[in-house]
């Protein structure tokens, strides 16, 4: 059994960190106050001098994961802040898969640098405002969606998306896969499925094309 910290030597932050701990273990629906509470090594009523409830707590670790995720680094050009930022969102997802359940949370809306930052480059750059949003908004999309994919595909019996690969790999070579002669030759030329690889490619092509919407230099 975990020893109890003395009361009063726990802080906000230690409980949302053993949150994010547990939820990362068990699941966000599973996560219990009793967990968390073990996680830290406290007693869990005292816990709630930090939230008011489990809901209170599930926004506090959502916070958390959108500082880690929107955390601004600087960068002189918006195409190297977007690509931080979808390689940060995919790379701590991916390590995490179970805190993706957290950004579906109702929580109001928070100030964030890099939103702001980024879309200033854009601008200044060229690109018009509808579309420096929506590209900063698909960089986003982009980063999460396949971390979500693969845990959808891997979760049901015979449709993890290695699995799927391998038997697309398989068809080609049969007569009727053979006939596709396009998807015959493509396939031939790809020895394994690497999602990663597929993620890299997405990203970078969207950077590609937001480039193209700048607006031509004034003469």
């Amino acid at each position: 059994m975990r020893k109890q910290r003395p009361r009063g030597t726990i802080t906000r932050d230690a409980v949302v960190s053993a949150g994010l701990l547990v939820a990362d273990r068990d699941g966000v629906e599973q996560l219990t106050i009793r967990a968390v509470a073990d996680q830290v090594g406290a007693a869990p009523m005292s816990l709630y001098a930090y939230f008011e409830n489990k809901e209170d707590l599930l926004d506090l670790m959502f916070v958390e994961i959108a500082g880690l995720m929107y955390a601004y680094q600087a960068h002189s050009t918006w195409q190297e802040e977007l690509l931080a930022l979808g390689n940060r969102v995919h790379g701590l997802l991916t390590v995490h898969p179970n805190w993706a359940a957290l950004l579906s949370r109702p929580v109001a809306p928070l100030a964030v640098p890099l939103r702001e930052e980024v879309l200033k480059l854009m601008v200044a750059d060229g690109i018009p405002a509808t579309d420096a949003w929506m590209g900063l908004s698909a960089v986003i999309f982009t980063a999460i969606g396949p971390v979500l994919v693969k845990a959808t595909l891997n979760g049901q019996s015979g449709s993890g998306i290695d699995k799927r690969f391998n038997r697309l790999k398989e068809w080609v070579d049969t007569p009727a896969g053979r006939a596709n002669l396009k998807t015959h030759a493509a396939l031939k030329e790809v020895p394994e499925f690497k999602p990663d690889l597929v993620f890299q490619f997405t990203l970078q092509a969207l950077i590609t094309g937001l480039e193209a919407l700048r607006a031509p230099p004034a003469r």
